[in-house]
């Protein structure tokens, strides 16, 4: 088997790096032509510069003491539910001895699981809602 000459190798190497610094360095195509009258680019000036003067011509916008929302006061219910839901979807998953609570973001309502015997956990679910939550009704809860 005949030796590789490593002249040909080097000057195919050559080669191709100078294709390759040529390609990358020359731009092929034509130069876009900037013309300076079009691009007016704005340049820094000791020329100082006078405020317009009030001929009356410049428009003014009188103040306002109206923005048109009227000051409404939220019920206390609305309030009590709302601070009350947050309070509860704070502390799920909640896992008590009888009944564990999740959320739903899907239906905005919480997910009781009742153990057995369902109807113990019921009552105490129902007790323990009314002692902590009693803003909160039986609608805002799916029970499984």
């Amino acid at each position: 088997m005949p030796t590789p000459n490593i002249k040909v190798y080097l000057a195919i190497s050559g080669i191709i790096i100078i294709l390759f610094l040529i390609i990358t360095f020359v731009p092929f195509g034509k130069k876009p032509t900037i013309n300076q009258e079009e691009n007016n680019f704005p340049t820094p000036t000791t020329v100082e510069t006078t405020q317009p003067q009030d001929n009356g011509l410049m428009p003014t916008v009188e103040p306002v003491d109206f923005t048109g929302v009227a000051e409404q006061e939220i019920p206390e219910e609305t309030v009590n539910l709302s601070l009350q839901k947050q309070d509860l979807r704070g502390r799920i998953p909640l896992d008590l001895s009888t009944f564990s609570v999740d959320f739903d973001y899907g239906e905005d309502k919480f997910v009781v699981t009742l153990k057995d015997p369902k109807d113990q956990a019921r009552s105490e679910f129902e007790n323990w809602r009314s002692t902590n939550y009693p803003s909160l009704g039986n609608n805002q809860f799916n029970f499984r």
